[in-house]
């Protein structure tokens, strides 16, 4: 991904995010001075516009993120959970898991568990298509990747602790609701 214009789509949604999901990315990224974002998933883009899911590097934080809006209506409001040095270079590991049971958003970073933050907001759902190197936002797309992404992968469900924090190569679920 170049930072500029590179991105993937899908044609239509990966995951119903107002259930539990959880989200993981193999990222390398190239700079850190502007946000980039590896995957989101957004509502209708003619519509109402706001991302359901957001695995990113923050540069105002200068950290890794995992984040969604806390309504449909725009994106006015959002949680993140924050976590990590970011660094350019070097292949991280990034899964973010939305528990709507549990109303949390939890960060884990190369098998570290980096946050777990409240979710304020209410449970909607994206219907937007999965955008892989960029997020949808007041009708534009932006904050594309300067980054290499692989191994995208999204899950129906929150991953327990013990699968969301496993390497990455082959996780193992063991238990699917």
């Amino acid at each position: 991904m170049n930072g500029t214009t590179a991105y993937a789509a899908t044609t239509g949604p990966a995951v119903d995010t107002s259930t539990s999901y959880t989200v993981s990315a193999w990222v390398k990224l190239n700079s850190l001075t502007a946000n980039s974002t590896f995957v989101s998933q957004s509502d209708n883009p003619t519509t109402n516009q706001a991302n359901g899911l957001q695995l990113y590097y923050s540069a105002t934080a200068q950290t890794w993120a995992f984040a969604r809006c806390n309504t449909d209506a725009g994106c006015t409001t959002f949680t993140a959970a924050y976590g990590g040095t970011a660094t350019t270079g070097a292949w991280t590991h990034l899964v973010g898991v939305y528990d709507a049971t549990a109303e949390t958003l939890t960060l884990y970073i190369n098998g570290q568990l980096a946050a777990t933050t409240p979710y304020t907001g209410t449970n909607w759902n994206a219907t937007g298509p999965l955008q892989i190197g960029r997020r949808l936002y007041t009708g534009a797309y932006g904050e594309y990747a300067n980054a290499k992404i692989s191994d995208i992968r999204l899950y129906n469900t929150a991953l327990p602790p013990a699968d969301a924090a496993a390497p990455g190569d082959n996780t193992t679920i063991t238990a699917l609701q």
